[in-house]
């Protein structure tokens, strides 16, 4: 089952997953909107904690924001990006190896992600 690890001093965010899993969340994320439960690890390491459950949702904004609230992961922007988003992690998922990581963070001139997202890494773990 997908889970997703912050640390809370960094707001660094680690989400892992099967391959099959992550091309799910793929095509979820084209919907308008949705959500679905994580596994919660009781014990993170070397992250503060797991986070229960992702929301997330179409906007009128032109950029992806991914941060974490509360016990969610919280997903919104607008269509074209929300698209792009999904791309990268079905293309991860489909063609990855085992041992490789999908950073997805903010730098000055991102043309998907707004500058108020938390850095996110993509793992696969299993098949």
């Amino acid at each position: 089952m997908l889970q997703v690890l912050r640390g809370d001093s960094t707001t660094e965010m680690e989400l892992s997953g099967t391959r099959s899993e992550l091309r799910a969340l793929s095509r979820s994320l084209r919907n308008e909107q949705g959500g679905c439960g994580f596994f919660e690890n009781r014990a993170p390491f070397p992250y503060s904690r797991s986070l229960s459950g992702l929301e997330f949702r179409e906007t009128s904004e032109d950029v992806v924001c991914i941060a974490a609230d509360g016990p969610s992961l919280k997903i919104h922007g607008g269509r074209m990006a929300l698209d792009l988003l999904a791309e990268n992690i079905e293309g991860f998922a489909s063609e990855a190896d085992h041992s490789d990581h999908l950073h997805i963070e903010y730098f000055p001139g991102h043309d998907y992600l707004s500058q108020d997202s938390e850095p996110l890494v993509i793992a696969i773990y299993g098949d």
